[in-house]
């Protein structure tokens, strides 16, 4: 019991500190999240209609940033609870909800990797580009599965690696200083193999993917746009702007406007998505 306690013990400080380090290193509070996220409704509702949430069932929206995914769900009479590491996007859901004129949504400030509910708490547990951006992928997808109920669906929507969005990220971490102790690539919950390998246990697997138009008037536009609302890439403009080298910010974002090129067609940005349902 002693040695039980004590791992206890060990694993729950390691879970506080790495919420602390997610919370110090948050990105989510700057720039504007709820102009950048306009293009969600329609994968939240992609997500919510292939895992077919039934009216009274408990959904566990992960990482829910300003809502869509938990009113998705919530609209189809689930009782619903959204969680997220990031306060100002919680006030943001609180917002959302009402406009929509939807009520009863729980809304938790909590960690991906240390989710404060108990083991099988919930039927379905969902994430839309949430749960992909927690620095331990091992450690959130244990959590996942240990709040889901046996016999209960998982969820989520990725971007793949191969498409906009993942372009997007490799120009951004070629400019970026080489950080040997960095957390892997969250785009790597976009390639099927490592969902099943992380989701370990799970019995059943299905992937569907999906397309999204993000309208801009060009190229320009969205760097313009993103670089100024994507909390991400103003944090990354940020470092790149502290190096000595004064041309950095601009190379990015020449790099940037070359890999959305051939995603920009009829005034929009075509950005390529991967949903993931597994059963418990």
């Amino acid at each position: 019991m002693e040695s039980t306690n004590s791992e206890n013990k060990e694993n729950e400080s390691t879970n506080k500190g790495l919420q602390s380090n997610v919370k110090s290193n948050n990105v989510w509070a700057l720039g504007n999240y709820q102009s950048i996220s306009t293009m969600l409704p329609p994968i939240s509702a992609h997500l919510i209609k292939l895992i077919c949430i039934e009216k009274g069932e408990s959904v566990l929206d992960i990482a829910c940033g300003n809502g869509n995914t938990a009113i998705s769900a919530r609209r189809q009479g689930a009782d619903v609870t959204g969680i997220d590491i990031t306060p100002e996007l919680l006030s943001l859901a609180v917002e959302e909800e009402k406009i929509a004129n939807v009520s009863g949504i729980k809304w938790k400030e909590g960690d991906a990797q240390n989710l404060p509910f108990e083991d099988e708490s919930f039927d379905v547990v969902l994430s839309t580009f949430g749960h992909m951006f927690a620095p331990d992928p091992e450690l959130t997808a244990k959590e996942m599965i240990r709040v889901t109920k046996k016999g209960g669906r998982i969820g989520f929507a990725t971007w793949p690696p191969e498409l906009a969005i993942g372009s997007i990220f490799r120009t951004n971490a070629k400019h970026l200083p080489k950080n040997p102790n960095a957390p892997p690539s969250p785009i790597l919950w976009g390639v099927t193999e490592t969902i099943e390998k992380r989701l370990s246990g799970i019995s059943q697997f299905y992937f569907e993917r999906g397309i999204v138009t993000f309208p801009i008037l060009s190229r320009n536009h969205f760097w313009e746009h993103m670089s100024k609302k994507y909390g991400p890439l103003i944090k990354s403009i940020e470092v790149l702007e502290n190096l000595n080298d004064p041309n950095e910010p601009e190379s990015l974002r020449i790099d940037f406007l070359k890999a959305i090129d051939p995603y920009f067609v009829d005034n929009g940005i075509r950005l390529g998505y991967l949903l993931t349902i597994a059963t418990k």
